[in-house]
């Protein structure tokens, strides 16, 4: 009998560098190798860059389930390898994965970047981590591809749904749904 108890975490992943959907796919796959078991993924969604220079160039952004036996911090290192090999540029330039800042042009363009939205219903808060992701529910290109996959996943700290959060959301970002053939 296994003591390992499973759990559902949801990721979202996004690209704005060359090709967006290969580094999608490739970090698909290293998450299903790394992390989890990949239970539903939204389509791909291009956005408009958010809090970032008007000249970005767009994202594409996915939102992932995935069931894992790992831990939350577990899961942040397991996410920083990925990005790190992907994206393969000095550990020293990651952004800090608390989410907390919401300064103007924060954000740098990233060949990958892979966000925890939540784990289970848990709600963590320190230094190097937030979770639920603590600017979910401002930003349209996380809620569209998330309410894609589970509309009425339930929100613990605003205590209502995505769905419920996106028909109040104020980001007016253009956000659409790519179909690959």
């Amino acid at each position: 009998m296994s003591l390992l108890k499973e759990h559902n975490v949801f990721l979202l992943q996004g690209s704005n560098k060359e090709n967006r959907k290969k580094y999608l796919d490739e970090s698909l796959f290293l998450i299903s190798k790394k992390i989890g078991k990949i239970i539903q993924k939204s389509s791909y969604f291009e956005s408009e860059p958010w809090s970032m220079n008007k000249d970005t160039y767009p994202f594409y952004n996915r939102a992932l389930h995935v069931k894992t036996f790992y831990s939350p911090i577990d899961i942040l290192e397991k996410i920083y390898d990925i990005e790190f090999f992907i994206n393969k540029k000095s550990i020293m330039n990651k952004k800090v994965k608390n989410q907390s800042s919401q300064n103007k042009k924060f954000y740098k363009d990233r060949k990958i970047d892979i966000d925890i939205l939540f784990y289970d219903q848990i709600i963590i808060h320190s230094s190097i981590l937030t979770i639920p992701h603590s600017l979910l529910h401002l930003r349209k290109f996380v809620l569209v591809p998330m309410c894609e996959i589970l509309p009425k996943k339930y929100h613990p700290i605003f205590n209502t749904t995505l769905l419920e959060i996106l028909g109040v959301c104020e980001d007016k970002l253009k956000i659409k749904k790519i179909e690959f053939e």
